[in-house]
């Protein structure tokens, strides 16, 4: 950025030099600056406008008072300079901008909005707990703990550390005489000693003592705080290295400190501290953060495979090797960009748990530029070809209610639904078979997927997995399959090897098991003697030209959907349109309990229909049962009840209506 405009920015920081004229001027200096970047970017990148769908801008952030408000007439605020408009105006590319302020509307704080990035990119497949620290000017974190599920991002915490390097930052200009706006490689602070006395004394502000999740800006640690901070190293006789050695230690002891608080709320503390942002370039920073964590948590630089100390992260890890594709001071970047294409796909790009909105929105306002009608006219395109898929889907329905049944009947019997594919069709069975547990309070055994490639390959392309005939056959007969079993491939060409390969193997190896086909092209049937049923949904060329992540996609997960949710109907796992075969593991689950028992028992209220809850252990089902066959009956008894009848709730509860007593 160039002096000037950082100065003059610097000026309007202050409220006692603001004025709305230089504001207004630099609203549109900023947005111009943010418009070379794009310019800059794309030449350096090789592409021209037309090659660019999306910009998102962040944008500068002049002021975040998201505490409550003082009075009446005050609100809780943010506000960054840089209008989109401007970009897009000037490089004809649709911009999103203004993140922020829809959040702080919703009553939450509009920070951090790293987390849902996080979640995004580090997926639920974690075997450690992970903290993904960024230190800008503030710190703020993504703790992701080896439990997370993608799904239910409730689990993970976000929050400001602190003052990240604007103290820091603050002193090396001082120290420099405005020469440098930062301690460049650590090596002003290496210099120095920290003085405990004055870090502790610095510790006591009320925003180290606050719990965790929680949001801070320069409106508490900004120039004024700094300069305070200055103030005391100058009244104590610090010296100017000690002074910044101590900051520095500030940052450190801050971000280390918040884990502990994060600690008591979530139970688990990381293992690993991945850093991005300027501070992961700082030696001294990382040296001390990696004295002030636990003994055995691992701190290290975005994109790198060593820790600070040159040892090797497990590269087994897929969490860990994740996170070296964006390297540190890039990440924020690259989050903005997918919060942009989030906001124009009409998704939500925040986690309410983590900033403490009352619920999700889309954040982000659109400035349309010169490509907006074609982008409106592609997602239009992709949406006609997306409600043909939807007819295609249909017309199979006779056969998808038929095998789903198939499904339900050897599922009771003692069988399973293994679903085999690769690329996007092995991701998507891998997917529809991960969600029947939690959805349907199912046992994991009854749903299987497998992928060409292994669980690598779900992040991963793994070349030739696909063509591999033979390992599909391994990997399947490796499941000690039998005759009760169904085995359903997933190939959007049809042709796929490895699916065949497990299919045919399945088929000589267990005449009785049922052998199914999903596939997105025509086939001549009696090709595949190995294959009882087919499944030929024909959608036609996608629209990019052998994407078959779009239309085969979409059809090959409407059908998934309809065949795994009406095995389970059919397997007694709803009544009418509700999943009672719930088991609470959450509050929003807890919720959900609550309000199935009085839609289904009628005459109970909250508290009566929490008492059944935790008598029935958090089981849905068995605290129907409970209330249906007797207030004295126990949850053992309900349980028996059910199984007497297959599970099926609706059994009991007609017999209930009939005045009859269930057993």
């Amino acid at each position: 950025m160039p002096a000037t405009l950082r100065q003059r920015i610097v000026k309007q920081l202050k409220p006692e030099n603001s004025r709305i004229d230089e504001l207004t001027q630099l609203d549109a200096a900023l947005g111009l600056w943010f418009v070379d970047a794009v310019e800059s970017l794309m030449h350096h990148a090789g592409v021209t406008a037309e090659d660019v769908d999306i910009i998102g801008s962040h944008g500068q952030t002049m002021w975040h008072d998201v505490q409550q408000p003082r009075d009446a007439h005050s609100e809780r605020m943010t506000w960054q300079l840089g209008d989109g408009s401007f970009i897009a105006a000037k490089t004809g590319i649709t911009t999103v901008c203004d993140f922020r302020t829809a959040d702080v509307a919703l009553g939450g704080q509009g920070a951090p909005l790293m987390p849902v990035f996080d979640a995004l990119m580090y997926g639920n497949q974690r075997p450690s707990t992970i903290a993904l620290q960024n230190i800008g000017g503030i710190g703020n974190v993504t703790l992701l703990p080896h439990a997370a599920s993608a799904e239910d991002n409730r689990h993970i915490m976000g929050f400001d550390t602190g003052p990240g390097n604007m103290v820091i930052d603050r002193f090396a200009e001082i120290i420099s005489h405005g020469r440098l706006l930062y301690d460049k490689d650590g090596l002003f602070s290496s210099q120095g000693k920290v003085d405990e006395a004055l870090l502790q004394s610095w510790l006591e502000h009320p925003f180290y003592q606050q719990s965790p999740p929680k949001s801070t800006g320069r409106e508490q640690f900004g120039h004024e705080y700094a300069d305070a901070c200055w103030q005391d190293c100058v009244a104590r006789g610090v010296s100017p290295f000690d002074a910044i050695a101590t900051a520095t230690a500030l940052t450190a002891r801050t971000i280390a400190h918040s884990y502990e608080q994060a600690a008591l709320v979530m139970g688990v503390y990381p293992e690993y501290v991945v850093v991005s942002g300027g501070g992961a370039y700082n030696p001294t920073l990382m040296r001390l953060l990696a004295a002030d964590v636990r003994p055995g948590t691992r701190v290290s630089r975005a994109g790198e495979a060593c820790d600070i100390n040159g040892q090797p992260l497990p590269l087994s890890d897929a969490a860990l090797t994740l996170g070296s594709v964006i390297e540190a001071d890039s990440k924020e970047a690259v989050a903005f960009a997918v919060f942009a294409y989030q906001a124009v796909c009409g998704r939500s790009n925040h986690l309410p748990a983590t900033t403490g909105a009352s619920h999700e929105i889309v954040l982000g306002k659109l400035c349309p530029g010169m490509n907006f009608r074609q982008l409106l006219e592609v997602v239009q395109l992709i949406n006609d070809e997306d409600r043909h898929v939807a007819q295609v889907v249909a017309s199979l329905r006779s056969t998808i209610a038929t095998v789903a049944t198939a499904m339900a009947k050897r599922i009771a019997l003692g069988g399973r639904v293994f679903y085999v594919g690769a690329g996007t069709s092995g991701r998507l069975g891998v997917l529809d078979a991960s969600e029947i547990p939690p959805t349907f309070s199912a046992p994991s055994m009854w749903f299987q997927g497998l992928i060409a490639g292994g669980d690598h390959a779900l992040r991963n392309a793994v070349e030739g997995a696909e063509d591999n005939r033979e390992q599909g056959k391994l990997d399947l007969l490796a499941k000690e399959l039998t005759d009760l079993d169904v085995v359903m491939g997933i190939a959007a060409s049809g042709t796929t090897p490895y699916v065949h390969g497990a299919l045919q193997a399945t088929k000589e190896a267990f005449p009785g098991s049922h052998t199914v086909l999903i596939a997105c092209n025509p086939l001549r049937e009696t090709d595949y003697p190995y294959i009882d049923t087919f499944l030929t949904a024909v959608v036609g060329p996608e629209i990019l030209t052998g994407s078959t992540r779009m239309k085969a996609g979409t059809a090959t997960k409407l059908i998934l959907n309809q065949l795994s949710t009406v095995a389970m109907i059919v397997s007694g796992k709803t009544y009418g349109n509700l999943m009672v075969d719930l088991r609470v593991s959450n509050q929003k689950l807890r919720r959900r309990a609550i309000r199935i028992l009085k839609l289904v028992l009628g005459d109970v209220d909250d508290d009566e229909a929490v008492q059944l809850l935790e008598q029935a252990g958090g089981q849905v089902k068995v605290a129907i049962a409970m209330r249906l066959t007797g207030v004295t009956t126990t949850k053992e008894e309900a349980e028996a009840v059910l199984r007497s009848h297959h599970g099926r709730l609706g059994h009991i509860v007609a017999r209930s209506a009939a005045g009859e007593t269930a057993t």
